[in-house]
């Protein structure tokens, strides 16, 4: 199972995600539910780059499935957007193919 968490400031604006597992809906390679969830997140990843210009750290890792991002500057529309997006068509894949494969969680971040 792929499970995704999104990650809320207090103003409830996203600041980051992580992407964790591999859907298993079919073996690797042929899998579809794992392929549209790396194509939605490096997506977003992109677009976080390219269209809001952000300033953000990611660290991926492909054999374990892992996908990290966080904003290093505060959230904007753009920003927000991008993210809110994502949740969409992954929320879209979870109701399609089922939440054993992919799972979205949004939590706000706690303060120390």
């Amino acid at each position: 199972m792929t499970v995704v968490y999104f990650t809320e400031n207090t103003d409830r604006k996203i600041i980051g995600f992580t992407s964790h597992g591999h859907a298993g809906y079919k073996k690797r390679g042929p899998d579809i539910v794992c392929a549209a969830i790396s194509i939605l997140t490096i997506n977003a990843v992109n677009s976080l780059e390219e269209i809001a210009d952000a300033d953000f750290v990611h660290s991926e890792d492909q054999k374990e499935g892992i996908i990290s991002v966080k904003l290093k500057s505060r959230p904007d529309e753009k920003t927000e957007t991008i993210f809110r997006s994502l949740i969409l068509g992954l929320k879209g894949i979870s109701a399609e193919y089922g939440s054993k494969y992919c799972k979205v969680t949004v939590k706000e971040e706690i303060q120390c």
